[in-house]
């Protein structure tokens, strides 16, 4: 006992020393000084450590451990006996589990067709696309050969168009005075030329007045001659059947010393000619 009164007691030679070395700290060390304006509190220093009060918890438990307890040991498996008789099942509670396979079965047959039905569609539309493209192929093709067609069409007719028509008119008749001669050609343009007093003494002197010189397509082609004089002030007019030939200068000469009154237009002598040597390329 004396051995641990001596381990406890604080003025052992230990504590001494540990004393003296604080003391010699806080001389090196130094204090803080304390700031100006603050007041020290004091602070009472006890030898025996103060106890400090526990507040019981789980009071209740303590004060009622023992019949608690009591009630616990009374916790035992016991096998108690009934008399319980199996009823009948209701015939409906089965036919549920029926009715919800039929439920599934419907639902996956469902989705099934729904399924079938999406890549028939797909299947349709790949088809739809393909006839499509062979479409557009095959309108590409014929735009091709239509180009082609084209390209023949212009070269013969507006690239190297050589085919030229010329169209004079001679003589005069004698009983009618004409003031006018009008042309229209197969693709409507009309050419009038009023016949002046100079060229009306030409033409009963036996020259030749040119009325039209210009391209025209290498086909059968129908002219319309028009003719204006005092005995028809709205003009009569007459057709005529001709055929230049390609790349060659086709003349129509409408002689007019044949016209008559009665006649008209239509008693005027026509006549063609084709150049002996072809047209060179380039002249009109």
């Amino acid at each position: 006992m004396a051995r641990r009164n001596r381990r406890r007691d604080p003025y052992t030679p230990l504590a001494g020393l540990v004393g003296v070395a604080l003391l010699a700290g806080a001389c090196v060390i130094g204090f803080a000084p304390m700031a100006r304006g603050q007041e020290a509190t004091s602070v009472k220093l006890e030898r025996i450590k103060p106890k400090k009060e526990k507040h019981a918890t789980l009071q209740f438990l303590k004060d009622n451990r023992d019949f608690i307890r009591a009630r616990f040991d009374l916790l035992r498996q016991q096998p108690v006996e009934r008399q319980l008789a199996a009823a009948e099942i209701d015939p409906r509670y089965l036919g549920y589990r029926d009715m919800l396979a039929s439920i599934l079965a419907a639902k996956d047959s469902v989705a099934a067709a729904e399924d079938a039905r999406q890549r028939r569609d797909l299947l349709a539309s790949v088809t739809d696309l393909g006839d499509l493209e062979s479409q557009l192929d095959l309108m590409e093709r014929q735009l091709g050969q239509q180009r082609e067609r084209l390209g023949v069409l212009q070269k013969d007719f507006t690239g190297d168009q050589q085919t030229a028509l010329v169209v004079v008119v001679s003589g005069y008749p004698k009983d009618v005075a004409l003031s006018e001669i009008a042309i229209t050609l197969e693709d409507g343009d009309t050419l009038s030329v009023p016949l002046s007093a100079e060229q009306q003494t030409s033409l009963r002197q036996g020259g030749v007045v040119q009325v039209f010189h210009g391209f025209v397509e290498p086909r059968e082609q129908i002219i319309e001659v028009g003719v204006t004089s005092d005995q028809w002030p709205s003009g009569d007019s007459g057709f005529l059947t001709l055929e230049p030939m390609r790349d060659r200068l086709t003349f129509l000469r409408l002689d007019l010393s044949t016209v008559i009154p009665v006649g008209g237009a239509v008693s005027i002598s026509a006549s063609t000619w084709l150049h002996d040597a072809r047209i060179p390329s380039g002249d009109g």
